[in-house]
């Protein structure tokens, strides 16, 4: 297509998107609730977004909470104390201690939110998630 064919379709795209743009105009104007419902589909939109970064926040808050636990509980072990006696002085129950005790050893590298990784979060964290 030639320089001046160029500009013709360009000159023609632009001519239809303005057209394109005044129908909209007017078929809204004819159902003034269309721009009210649009308006709500759009915030809706834009809060299950924001809600999903701030889930996605507060699980990495949740992971980094249990690779401090996971470390202190090493500490613990390293002093001789027994499961038990870690479970009467943190008042954890026994099984969040023992899968603390294993998160300790597994290390936080499998710790990844969000992405393909988003099931070992769920994973350690204990959480089930949609």
């Amino acid at each position: 297509m030639g320089k001046s064919a160029a500009q013709a379709q360009a000159g023609r795209d632009r001519a239809r998107d303005a057209r394109l743009k005044a129908a909209r105009e007017r078929r809204l104007q004819l159902d003034p609730d269309q721009i009210a419902r649009e308006r709500r589909i759009d915030e809706a939109a834009v809060d299950v977004e924001v809600a999903w970064e701030e889930r996605t926040q507060a699980e990495r808050a949740v992971i980094d909470a249990e690779v401090t636990a996971a470390a202190a509980i090493e500490r613990l072990m390293s002093e001789k104390l027994t499961v038990k006696d870690i479970v009467q002085l943190t008042g954890l129950d026994q099984a969040t201690v023992r899968r603390l005790r294993q998160f300790g050893t597994d290390g936080p590298e499998t710790a990844e939110v969000g992405g393909d990784n988003s099931s070992a979060a769920t994973e350690i964290s204990g959480v089930q998630v949609a």
